[in-house]
């Protein structure tokens, strides 16, 4: 057996054991032996294998048991998209019931989470398909006769729960964030930095190492979106247990004293692009008003090429360079399309590779046109290019 039934019960929110916990372990090691023998087996490694699977289970438990994590996400994805799901439009969708269409989605975001993030596989990867399917295929055919999750439901569900306890809440919020299905493959990475950065203290004792590392898990667990709509745990909650995104506070915002300046010198543009690190440096001096100083503005930058200037009313005015060559906009000298194929997707792919104020505007305003995956598919790409980031970029694209 390749998965073991402690690894499965690792993820779980309770630590006794059930029949459940037990067929649900041999179901994964049979999703193991799938993958093992699919398109993807030489893809990810044999830990990532492990995870896809008990994230894979995870999901058919949670349907099994009706605890709601993916009808939330659902949910929300309409809410947010008006449309069930991303990528796919199956022609009949059941609620409560394993679909094809989601273990696709399901599998194309877990690939993403354990993979390289600069490897993104297409949502229609021939390869992800031809994995995805023989794992539907096996989770249907369990489906009529798989036992539910007594104590994930009673985890789980808000009419088994004091809903207002904020003790309660946090247990949940903290089992979403690290070990759910829906949640958890997102901070995977995440949990094994803190693991390293606390043990890379030798002066520390075991008990201060302990204490260091709860207190980053609960930092990462109170300002770091997760999961496939890069949502904040309180959120996830409030949805999964008040059916509702929480309310936020209207802040109270001062126009910027850049954004006048910036787009006066424009002609009344919020963006303006520039090729070279002296032509930015003369903008800056002259355009923006800075004055001249030695080694000029934002030297470190002096490097680079290809720079997107963009301001916005509250927030002032940002620079991103090597990223003009990807823009479609007539106003843009330095557009390339060949080179535009090759890399726009990795705006919407990468962390920290665009600014997420300036690629909402692009991608709102449909001036990254020729983004797309492997599959050279640019309308997939710009019919969920918001998906794409939410669920690919998470706290940057959260930092609007």
């Amino acid at each position: 057996m390749n998965i073991t039934l402690q690894q499965w019960l690792a993820r779980q929110p309770y630590t006794p054991t059930t029949d459940s916990d037990r067929y649900y372990t041999r179901l994964a090691n049979r999703l193991y032996d799938k993958i093992k023998q699919s398109p993807l087996k030489t893809r990810w490694s044999d830990d990532a294998v492990k995870s896809i699977c008990c994230d894979l289970v995870g999901y058919f438990a949670d349907i099994l048991s009706g605890t709601g994590l993916w009808a939330a996400f659902v949910a929300q994805h309409q809410t947010f998209y008006g449309r069930t799901l991303p990528f796919f439009t199956p022609e009949a969708y059941y609620e409560g019931e394993v679909n094809r269409d989601d273990v696709r989605v399901l599998l194309w975001y877990l690939s993403a989470a354990y993979g390289n993030e600069h490897e993104v596989l297409s949502p229609l990867d021939a390869d992800l398909i031809a994995t995805a399917d023989p794992i539907y295929n096996l989770l249907e055919s369990e489906y009529e006769t798989a036992p539910d999750s007594p104590l994930l439901q009673e985890f789980c569900q808000p009419e088994l729960n004091d809903t207002s306890d904020p003790e309660a809440r946090y247990r949940f919020a903290e089992w979403l964030f690290w070990e759910s299905f829906l949640l958890g493959p997102s901070n995977r990475s995440l949990a094994r930095q803190l693991l390293h950065e606390v043990h890379s203290k030798p002066n520390h004792t075991d008990k201060e190492k302990l204490n260091r590392l709860e207190k980053l898990r609960r930092e990462s667990l109170y300002t770091l979106p997760a999961g496939p709509l890069a949502l904040f745990a309180h959120e996830w909650v409030s949805l999964l247990w008040q059916h509702t995104l929480p309310e936020e506070l209207e802040e109270q915002k001062e126009l910027h004293p850049y954004y006048q300046q910036f787009t006066q010198s424009t002609g009344g543009s919020p963006v303006k692009y520039i090729g070279s690190y002296a032509e930015l440096d003369r903008f800056l001096t002259e355009g923006m008003q800075w004055g001249e100083t030695e080694g000029g503005h934002l030297s470190h930058l002096a490097h680079k090429k290809n720079f997107v200037l963009y301001v916005t009313p509250y927030k002032g005015m940002l620079v991103a360079s090597d990223i003009a060559q990807y823009i479609a906009d007539p106003a843009n000298p330095w557009y390339n399309p060949e080179e535009a194929r090759k890399g726009a997707i990795s705006l919407l792919t990468v962390p920290g590779r665009c600014p997420v104020d300036l690629l909402l505007y692009l991608c709102s305003h449909g001036l990254l046109p020729d983004a797309c995956f492997a599959d050279g598919n640019p309308q997939l790409v710009a019919d969920n290019w918001d998906f794409i980031a939410r669920c690919l970029l998470q706290d940057y694209y959260r930092a609007v």
